[in-house]
């Protein structure tokens, strides 16, 4: 006789960010939460991210995990959670009082995080009079395996690799060209002959793609000043 199951998952409505579509997704279980508890014992951030992916494809219906973006990821995996585990979560807000810094308890509702869509995302790069950049948020699966922002610590080249994870397609005249079809080298190339000032327009783009956001106000349990914390992220949520 077979064992019989102890519970009917329920499935709840969800607009993935990047693109408006609905679809639904059911909280993880047990079997995928061992998995996120056993990456989260390595202590590896790649490993981690990488256990997020795969529950989230799991529990999402209908999701390419090539192009979910980051913001999707975060947002996504607040829902599952959300479900899973509980709507709010117990989070330590610093006081914003230069002179007291008091660690206060605060309780975010994680299913009602939101993300921060730019209403105009403005992701047409102009470089001369017969060339354009058209810029795309990258996807959280090519984050995740880039193997240089996985290991480097300096902010200059975290924004490079950034810009180049954003690059979708440059119009020359009457050609369009995927930057993707095209050599790694041959575009390592091509950013490097940019002028400051044109890198520093994809730059913009790529240092404020949206991110799950959630504003906290709260008085301080020491001073009694109130305080305004913005959480923005998945590393302040989870």
């Amino acid at each position: 006789m077979a064992l019989p199951k102890l519970n009917t998952t329920p499935y709840y409505d969800v607009i993935i960010p990047s693109t408006g579509e609905k679809t639904r997704f059911r909280p993880y279980l047990v079997k995928e939460e061992k998995i996120l508890l056993m990456a989260s014992e390595t202590a590896d951030n790649q490993e981690i991210a990488g256990a997020m992916l795969n529950i989230v494809c799991e529990c999402v219906e209908g999701v390419n995990r090539n192009k979910l973006t980051t913001f999707d990821m975060e947002y996504l995996f607040l829902q599952l959670r959300s479900k899973a585990v509980g709507e709010t979560a117990t989070m330590l807000a610093t006081c914003q009082n230069g002179e007291c810094f008091e660690q206060n308890e605060v309780k975010v509702e994680i299913g009602k995080v939101e993300v921060n869509m730019p209403k105009d995302k403005n992701n047409i790069i102009t470089l001369s009079d017969d060339m354009t950049i058209e810029l795309k948020y990258p996807t959280y699966n090519a984050v995740l395996n880039n193997k240089i922002m996985a290991t480097e610590e300096s902010e200059t080249e975290l924004v490079y690799q950034t810009v180049l994870l954003c690059l979708d397609i440059l119009n020359v005249k009457d050609e369009r060209m995927q930057f993707a079809e095209e050599p790694i080298e041959d575009v390592v190339e091509f950013i490097g002959s940019l002028s400051t000032d044109q890198f520093r327009n994809l730059s913009e783009f790529a240092t404020n793609i949206p991110s799950v956001e959630e504003t906290v106000n709260f008085k301080c349990k020491k001073c009694n000043k109130e305080s305004e914390w913005i959480i923005q992220g998945s590393n302040d949520f989870f």
